[in-house]
């Protein structure tokens, strides 16, 4: 039978190719998928006539609700605080991200550490704390930062961090092999330990499917600017008139983002009617109200495309053309479903244990 350094060392044979496998089956197809995604997205933003939003934030979004691996979810985790601008984009990406760990009972606060070794960190402390310890600190130096929002920028981080995830692992693996403080026995827990290691447990052919992938990262990206186009306004009726009962203008004091989600009931705005003062020049007080910006027929078409095509049937109500051009039809209930489709999207998306690569 073979010892404990033997097998350690076929293990380390084995590494360069689990980093190829997560390249060529995971970094690959989703870079690509992303690309085509973007670039749709984009195409229909300008022929809206809105400005580009396909910033950097979007492939960390996707990352986070469209992970199908640890890989992707880890990668995003030590991304998504730096580029993550919009406050709704933050609480979509950490609501997510924290369930998949939480999910995959990944406790760890090192999450870019869980691809390297995942659950296996607590077992492996126990007999080769010293190596643990010397990776932990390495991995936490080497976490990915996304930049700039192309996708060359985009693989290079992720094979970065792939590749850094490889180096992570071969240390920890050859500096128990070279440890001989370290018991046979327990090398050869070691050995056993290696396969529940994410990243020796590459999926062995393509885990994704492009266009669906690039249909649901483009519809993702609507998703997220429905969830950001409402608007807390605070208002009086002008004396003249004004919304309660006259003709004129409403004073509008203020007008912010919400970042609550529609689901907060407790913390979500509410509108609030101004209440009559009877006082001479100023008869009311302030009220609140929830307004939403209008992103377009055109964008509104494409939504109700990508929501059917991705089995979440149409995301507006049917209007005829005039009302497509006079008419938004968003509201509360527009809200909610962007974030249930953005939940659906996850949970079929979402590793179910640490070595899980689901085809997405």
């Amino acid at each position: 039978m073979a010892s404990a350094n033997q097998r350690l060392g076929d293990i380390l044979v084995r590494l360069p190719k689990y980093k190829s496998q997560w390249e060529l089956n995971v970094v690959s197809p989703y870079v690509r998928a992303y690309d085509a995604a973007v670039r749709n997205y984009d195409n229909e933003m300008k022929a809206q006539g809105e400005r580009d939003r396909a910033t950097a934030e979007m492939f960390v979004l996707a990352a986070s609700v469209l992970s199908g691996s640890i890989m992707m979810a880890a990668f995003a985790s030590t991304s998504v605080r730096v580029v993550a601008g919009r406050a709704i984009v933050r609480v979509i990406c950490n609501n997510n991200l924290n369930r998949t760990f939480n999910l995959v009972a990944a406790a760890n606060s090192n999450k870019a550490f869980m691809f390297a070794l995942g659950a296996v960190l607590d077992e492996a402390k126990k007999v080769a704390g010293k190596q643990v310890t010397k990776l932990a600190e390495s991995a936490t130096s080497s976490a990915t930062l996304v930049s700039a929002p192309t996708s060359v920028n985009y693989e290079t981080r992720l094979m970065d961090f792939v590749r850094a995830s490889h180096i992570c692992t071969h240390e920890f693996i050859e500096g128990v092999k070279d440890d001989a403080s370290i018991s046979e026995a327990d090398k050869l827990k070691v050995v056993d330990m290696t396969a529940r290691i994410p990243f020796c447990n590459p999926p062995s052919g393509n885990s994704i499917d492009e266009p669906k992938l690039a249909e649901k990262m483009e519809l993702l990206f609507y998703m997220s600017g429905v969830l950001d186009s409402d608007r807390l306004v605070v208002y009086s009726p002008a004396a003249s008139g004004g919304t309660v009962g006259g003709m004129g203008r409403d004073n509008e004091y203020s007008r912010k983002s919400i970042s609550q989600m529609p689901s907060d009931t407790a913390n979500y705005p509410k509108a609030v009617a101004p209440k009559f003062t009877g006082k001479p020049f100023v008869p009311y007080g302030t009220g609140q109200r929830i307004e939403y910006e209008n992103i377009g027929s055109g964008i509104r078409d494409r939504i109700n495309k990508l929501s059917i095509n991705t089995r979440n049937g149409p995301f507006y109500p049917s209007q005829n053309f005039a009302e497509k051009f006079l008419f938004d039809p968003t509201g509360h209930a527009q809200m909610v479903k962007a974030e249930q489709i953005i939940s659906k999207l996850y949970n079929d998306a979402r590793p179910r244990q640490l070595t899980d690569v689901r085809m997405i």
